[in-house]
């Protein structure tokens, strides 16, 4: 089994990444890794919905999170994790990685 992050870097209003995370793994497979304002995915009730249903985990870049003036309290879906733990997880536990 393929473990796959998908890398978000981008706002929903900018890019839609549901579909292409659809296309290319299967849910399970998945994990969503939320950077820069790729973080707004996590923070909007109907974007948070989405993702969650596009993939298993989702992480979001803590630092990103705080730089847009949120805390980890606001997401609607995943959990805030630090550069090094994301790097972990990118090394540890995918096989390929997806930016959109």
């Amino acid at each position: 089994m393929v473990r796959t992050a998908f890398i978000v870097i981008r706002s929903p209003q900018e890019l839609d990444p549901v579909e292409t995370m659809h296309r290319l793994a299967d849910r399970d497979d998945s994990t969503a890794i939320l950077f820069e304002d790729g973080v707004y995915n996590a923070l909007q009730p109907k974007r948070s919905a989405l993702i969650a249903n596009a993939a298993a985990d989702v992480i979001v870049a803590h630092d990103d999170l705080e730089a847009r003036g949120f805390r980890e309290s606001d997401l609607k879906v995943g959990k805030a994790a630090d550069y090094d733990q994301i790097i972990e997880t990118i090394m540890e536990r995918t096989e390929r990685t997806v930016t959109i």
